[in-house]
């Protein structure tokens, strides 16, 4: 049996998962957004004027000498800083007892490191905005949306790749503004300041332990990547446009060192076929092609059995396929007997 469903109490716990993640880190985006410091000091010979600390470091800004309205404005900021702080300490509480119980129901669970980039992401507002969560990695997400554990096909991985989804429809913002810096090394220098650009591949980062991070552009996306991005991606990956299609998968998991960690996946469907395409791609390390050949069948699988009201693999969809993906799509639904069904309705095995 390649499908075990989840029962309905793990459902919903995780559901509220989801929900006890967002609450908290909208708290800590409430808390970040706020000085990081405000407090009276000498300048210039007047005794107390107002000065203000945008972030750690900061030589600070003075605004105004001491008076009624700046002692007003001080005392106000202390109070909403500590509402903030209370409020990430009561939602990270919240947030810590969901995730005790989403492990002990033996849900889809993700490794620390990979986990802590994507809440890191998230907090930034790049995860869904401009990056997306590509691979085996994102797998976890799918078995939240299919109700069920996928029994095989996803072996650990080492590497951790990430799509980038600037300015695409799937995007949860419609901004395509390039964005200033690099965004995605600024996070993983957060998480490890050991993280550096690979001399030898220069669309991947790698830390001191080896762990690598690669960023996967899709050619018509390049228009809004940074100028001054680090990362060097190769603009030859016509099969990242696919990812790009459909309807992203977005969901929380918990991680094996007990905290949450936000996916957002590629629309199932679009990931299956690119995994099909990918296991008969020539460049493709050999090693790898059984592995995505497994992981595009289980997941077309998975779409077929308990997806395909939010995914439905009709008439249209197929229509909308390119030629390349057109004959993963047919010998998968050959295999299997599928016939698909004009929409809205059920398909014919």
């Amino acid at each position: 049996m390649d499908f075990i469903p989840f029962s309905d109490e793990a459902l919903r716990i995780a559901a509220n998962l989801a929900q006890r993640h967002d609450a908290w880190v909208d708290a800590i985006r409430r808390l970040e957004a706020l000085p990081s410091s405000m407090f009276f000091a000498p300048k210039e010979g007047h005794p107390q004027y107002l000065t203000v600390k945008r972030r750690p470091g900061d030589v600070g800004t003075t605004q105004g000498v001491r008076s009624e309205a700046t002692e007003k404005r001080l005392g106000d900021f202390l109070a909403e800083r500590a509402a903030a702080q209370a409020a990430v300490e009561e939602t990270g509480k919240a947030l810590a007892e969901i995730v005790v119980l989403y492990r002990r129901l033996k849900l889809p669970q993700a490794m620390p490191k990979p986990a802590r980039i994507l809440r890191e992401l998230d907090i930034a507002g790049l995860l869904g905005d401009s990056l997306m969560l590509v691979g085996t990695n994102a797998f976890a997400a799918y078995e939240i949306e299919a109700g069920c554990r996928f029994t095989r096909g996803l072996d650990e991985t080492e590497d951790f790749d990430l799509a980038w989804c600037r300015g695409a429809q799937i995007a949860l913002s419609a901004s395509s503004d390039r964005p200033v810096g690099s965004p995605l090394m600024k996070v993983l220098k957060t998480v490890d300041a050991s993280f550096r650009i690979n001399e030898r591949k220069p669309y991947q980062a790698v830390d001191k332990t080896g762990y690598e991070v690669e960023l996967l552009v899709a050619p018509s996306l390049f228009r809004t990547l940074s100028r001054e991005e680090v990362f060097l991606p190769m603009a030859i990956f016509e099969e990242q446009e696919w990812l790009l299609k459909g309807r992203p998968v977005r969901h929380v998991v918990a991680s094996r060192d007990n905290r949450s960690c936000p996916i957002f996946a590629p629309d199932p469907r679009w990931m299956a076929l690119h995994k099909l395409w990918l296991a008969e791609k020539p460049e493709r390390d050999a090693k790898k092609r059984p592995k995505d050949l497994a992981q595009g069948n289980l997941l077309l699988d998975a779409v077929s059995r308990n997806m395909r009201i939010a995914y439905p693999l009709d008439t249209d969809f197929v229509l909308d396929l390119p030629e390349e993906l057109r004959p993963h799509f047919d010998r998968w639904a050959s295999v299997r007997g599928f016939v698909p069904a004009k929409p809205g309705t059920a398909p014919m095995r």
